[in-house]
């Protein structure tokens, strides 16, 4: 079975899934809600009393010109919609509070899933695309979730208002007001299944265009160097035309919507009129000029929210797509978990036994196949070997970062899968070959990991790595604060800060990745003397590029297809006269 591949269930969510998902965030806003409410009450009453009003004003006190009357009514009608706009107003402000709660909750349960998640998952969906489901999608749930769903509510609570007060005003009026209603309802339903598939597209295009955005802008320099920026630029197009296109689709759709349903609210309005003018005419007396015109601003308020839908419908499907793409990843499953009795890993002395161990990252390809390696406290192996045969996979596994097929995997005799894999972890350090440093000052670099160490600590750790005579050269020495990517100092440099990282995180077992890589000889020699310091009294796991720094290993193994070609010592393996022979031969190594 393949590792690594974080199970997500069908996209199989309804809109209403989706909805449901995010008012679920909402939990434990109760106090906030009730004020959200009662907002609600004072905007519906407020629009429900004021055309009753206005059609009194006009039958009892304009026609027969009674002003105290008429002052009175346009009195009381300014208190009605003064209510109506604090309950109006108050909405806004508070669900938009809400929805800002809701995308710090949303967003952090993102963020803490993402870290759970192994690492397949990222060689499989890319950072850009992972930053705009954790921006991007949830901005537009944020938007949904803000005033367009509040002033939708509003509309929705003061739209059965207005049927009440229609009916109690005049039946035949309202039958004909909402004899449009069901062909509106249909026409809405046809364009939601249009439309939902259409803003995926839009989500999913534009969580590709940042996910290349992030590539290119991170690889500037390599695109220059190789004089390839034309086609960079081209591929950028290419998926920025994508995005255009899949825009282009969405907003077609909801494009075509929007009027429909203003041509059919204002004839819902013109039957209103004409029916209500021939009753207020030829009629039995019981629909007057008030009643019409009353019933004319109550038609306006009941088609309104059919009016704010066509606005509103592009913020939910966009939100609902975006959602679809947040839950996706939320619910995606992490492949390397705790079991439910899994205990801590404390005191480790530094044993490792690779026994009979089956891997392959996918089923058609076994890396290792029955492959068993076992090092000794305080050993250093080391691992050479063509690129692609192997060497990283001991290491990956070393530290849970995959499981394997079959066979053991023994921390001094104790199975990994049956430790937590945070106090697993914290028992092994890494230098790798591509050091990477936070755009944080070096102390808080060198404490990355070791958040309970003093500065004491960690300067006696850059010291022990060789790198406090350069730290102190700097500007602010120890509180120089790096570039992002930490340009601002040289390789050999960066490769020292991360050795005094990880002897200031004391770990019992360290994997190195080569870390004389890419540097000059002088700093070379700089950087083995600190990693000789690193190495003392750990068990090591080295990858090992430049073969001049293995010969003192314990162990030196050679990965080939399936597994271990050779292993022994450096003299061992000269003396064979096989691959690890030939390597150094090839590298001119005496």
């Amino acid at each position: 079975m393949s590792q690594e591949t974080e199970q997500t269930p069908p996209r199989t969510r309804t809109d209403w899934d989706v909805l449901k998902r995010l008012l679920a965030y909402l939990g434990g806003e109760g106090p906030v809600l009730a004020v959200v409410t009662l907002m609600l009450i004072l905007q519906t009453v407020g629009n429900a009393f004021g055309p009753t009003l206005i059609g009194r004003a006009i039958d009892e006190f304009i026609v027969v010109a009674d002003r105290p009357g008429l002052r009175t009514t346009m009195l009381t009608l300014g208190g009605v919609y003064l209510v109506g706009w604090v309950g109006f107003m108050g909405q806004i402000y508070f669900m938009s509070m809400l929805s800002q709660r809701l995308l710090k909750k949303l967003r952090s349960d993102i963020f803490e899933h993402v870290q759970k998640l192994s690492i397949g998952y990222f060689f499989r969906h890319g950072a850009g695309d992972l930053m705009s489901r954790l921006i991007n999608d949830t901005s537009a749930i944020g938007n949904l979730m803000g005033q367009q769903l509040i002033q939708s509510l509003g509309s929705m609570f003061g739209l059965i208002a207005v049927l009440i007060a229609m009916f109690a005003l005049n039946v035949q009026l309202t039958l004909v007001a909402i004899i449009i209603l069901p062909l509106m309802v249909a026409i809405t339903w046809w364009f939601s299944i249009r439309s939902r598939a259409a803003y995926r597209e839009t989500r999913e295009a534009l969580g590709q265009l940042s996910a290349g955005l992030e590539e290119d802008l991170s690889t500037v320099r390599e695109a220059q160097s190789f004089a390839v920026t034309e086609d960079v630029v081209n591929h950028f197009r290419q998926d920025n035309a994508h995005n255009r296109d899949a825009e282009i689709r969405a907003a077609g759709i909801t494009a075509a919507f929007a009027p429909i349903m203003e041509v059919l609210s204002t004839l819902a309005t013109v039957l209103v009129a004409g029916c209500g003018g021939y009753l207020a005419i030829f009629g039995d007396g019981t629909v007057t000029v008030g009643v019409v015109v009353a019933f004319l601003s109550y038609a306006q308020q009941f088609f309104r929210p059919v009016q704010l839908l066509s606005n509103l419908y592009t913020t939910a499907q966009s939100a609902f797509a975006g959602g679809d793409r947040v839950f996706d990843l939320l619910d995606a499953v992490p492949e390397i978990q705790d079991k439910p009795a899994a205990s801590e890993f404390d005191d480790v002395d530094g044993h490792v036994h690779f026994k009979d161990i089956v891997f392959g990252y996918d089923d058609s390809k076994l890396i290792l196949d029955g492959v068993s390696l076992e090092a000794e406290p305080g050993e250093m192996i080391a691992f050479v070997g063509e690129t692609g045969a192997g060497k990283s996979t001991f290491v990956n596994l070393l530290g849970r970062f995959y499981d394997i097929n079959s066979g053991e995997l023994l921390i001094d005799g104790t199975e990994v899968k049956d430790v937590t894999v945070r106090s697993l972890r914290q028992q092994i350090g890494e230098v790798p070959q591509n050091s990477f440093l936070f755009a944080d000052s070096i102390m808080n670099n060198l404490k990355y990991g070791a958040h309970d160490a003093t500065d004491d600590d960690a300067i006696s750790a850059a010291k022990a790595a060789m790198a406090h005579d350069f730290i102190m050269e700097l500007p602010d020495g120890y509180d120089t604060v790096l570039s992002t990517g930490a340009t601002s100092i040289s390789q050999g440099q960066r490769q020292l800060l991360c050795i005094a990282r990880a002897i200031l995180a004391d770990p019992k077992i360290l994997v190195l990745d080569e870390a004389t890589s890419n540097i000059d000889t002088r700093t070379e020699r700089l950087v083995q003397k600190a990693i000789d310091n690193l190495l003392e009294n750990r068990t090591s796991f080295v990858i090992a590029h430049r073969l001049s720094t293995i010969r003192h290993a314990s162990q030196i193994v050679v990965i080939g297809k399936g597994g271990i070609v050779e292993r022994g010592s450096h003299e061992a393996l000269l003396a064979a006269d096989g691959y690890y022979a030939g390597l150094i031969k090839a590298q001119e190594i005496d």
